[in-house]
């Protein structure tokens, strides 16, 4: 990751994913996948979601000496998220992929065995809401905890097992009615 000069780097750093200043560090690793999952939820497409993601953290990067405190880090990134998944939209450069399709991390646990499985699935996950999406790439393919996406998303506890009850249902409906259809 090439970074820019005035992101706080210090010379001879071996480690690109910490930011030190005086008052904020940035991990990288710790947010990637909650940065992603949110860039993936608004674009729909993993291309554009890996480069929204990456231009994320280095605007933070660029932007980190303005964050007062370390515990409105999440929220800050959120914003910066959205802001970069807005540019992209407007710019008309998201790419087409077939049909709204969630192009979902690889190599995750939870994910269906079979092909057409993971890829009926990708599909009905991309015809949910977006805050219900959202949720769900959270806790399956990030694996977060409630509370770790109820601090990400702003929201109470309450909410994020409300969404994630309703994306199960709705989900666990498209499959039984998909099936019915001849």
């Amino acid at each position: 990751m090439n970074l820019p000069r005035d992101a706080g780097i210090h010379p001879g750093s071996t480690d690109v994913n910490k930011l030190n200043s005086s008052t904020c560090q940035l991990d990288v690793s710790v947010w990637y996948g909650r940065v992603y999952a949110l860039c993936q939820s608004k674009l729909m497409s993993r291309c554009d979601a890996e480069d929204a993601t990456q231009e994320t953290f280095i605007r933070g990067l660029r932007q980190v000496r303005e964050l007062r405190s370390t515990d409105a880090m999440g929220g800050w990134l959120r914003s910066i998220a959205r802001n970069v998944c807005v540019d992209i939209i407007r710019r008309n450069t998201v790419r087409q992929t077939t049909a709204n399709r969630v192009e979902l991390l690889p190599d995750k646990s939870n994910a269906p065995d079979s092909t057409d499985q993971a890829q009926q699935l990708t599909a009905l996950i991309a015809q949910l809401p977006e805050p219900l999406r959202e949720v769900v790439l959270l806790h399956y393919f990030d694996q977060k905890t409630y509370d770790e996406m109820a601090e990400w998303l702003g929201v109470a506890r309450s909410t994020v097992n409300d969404r994630l009850s309703r994306a199960r249902n709705m989900l666990k409906n498209m499959m039984l009615s998909s099936r019915s259809v001849p």
